[in-house]
């Protein structure tokens, strides 16, 4: 009994120290997650302060038209398919298309330094994006807005080639891009893809309001008003081409299709569209130059 005794002394006096060392330890891990879970919190935070969540930037145009218009972007749509008709006014009205290119130009850089600022700037960013809301996409909260990449593409087509490619180039981004939006994202699912996010419905839609539009801007419009137009404006007509006006517009419908479906390096098509299509009915109309 004795000996017995002897040898569960040492273990009953070693369990209460085993015990404060267990109770040490876990006070110890419980100290260090007191000290470590503020600095997440502060780390979260700053975050937050530096890129404003989605939620809490309430767009206007949810307020003013609804989710389902909102979702189908028909304030934004109305607009860029206005920018067609107001210039196709302004062409009536024998403006000089070359005149435009500095405004925007301006605009451009004013948008510019308003997209630095309120990519720096939450408040600010909350402010504008509730202002104009109706006219952006979400992914655009955080990013350029796809107005900058619109204008930019507008000024390489202005500057660089003539009156008629000029406008057609306009003419195609402005409504053939607007249908294939609007038909690609309604029946894109039934046919095929034939780039990323471009389906073989809105290439359709695209080529047939490129055909339409090239027919009646070339048909119509520019005979009508022929006393706008300067001597070598316009490259395109009857007496100089080898192509008819069908033959024409029918191009003028491969090149919208083409302009609308081609990914180029995954830059925004409200460049790529016009930059694309003034160099596709350039390249149309010089080549069959009689």
């Amino acid at each position: 009994m004795g000996t017995e005794d002897a040898i569960a002394l040492p273990n009953s006096t070693l369990e209460p120290r085993t015990e404060a060392k267990q109770r040490l330890s876990s006070k110890s891990h419980q100290v260090s997650a007191k000290v470590t879970i503020p600095a997440k919190e502060e780390i979260s935070s700053s975050d937050d302060d530096a890129h404003v969540p989605v939620t809490e930037i309430h767009l206007k145009s949810h307020e003013w038209f609804g989710d389902f218009i909102t979702k189908h972007e028909i304030p934004r749509k109305v607009f860029h398919s206005s920018i067609g008709f107001i210039t196709l006014y302004l062409y009536t009205q024998g403006i000089n298309y070359k005149n435009v290119l500095w405004p925007l130009i301006y605009a451009f850089i004013i948008l510019f330094i308003l997209d630095l600022i309120r990519l720096n700037w939450p408040f600010f960013n909350m402010l504008y994006c509730r202002t104009v809301g109706a006219l952006m996409r979400k992914k655009e909260i955080h990013t350029y807005n796809g107005v900058l990449w619109y204008i930019l593409g507008l000024i390489f087509s202005f500057n660089f080639f003539s009156k008629d490619v000029t406008l057609i180039s306009l003419f195609l981004l402005s409504w053939s891009d607007t249908a294939a939006a609007t038909i690609g994202r309604k029946y894109g699912h039934l046919t095929p893809k034939v780039a990323r996010n471009k389906s073989l419905a809105g290439s359709i839609a695209a080529f047939t309001v490129g055909v339409i539009t090239c027919w009646v801007f070339y048909g119509y419009f520019v005979p009508a008003y022929s006393y706008v137009n300067k001597p070598g404006e316009i490259q395109w007509s009857p007496e100089t081409s080898r192509l008819s006006l069908n033959m024409l517009s029918l191009l003028g419908g491969v090149v919208a299709a083409l302009s609308e479906g081609i990914d180029l390096f995954n830059w925004d098509d409200n460049f790529t569209i016009p930059v694309l299509s003034s160099l596709f009915m350039n390249a149309v109309i010089k080549t069959f130059k009689k």
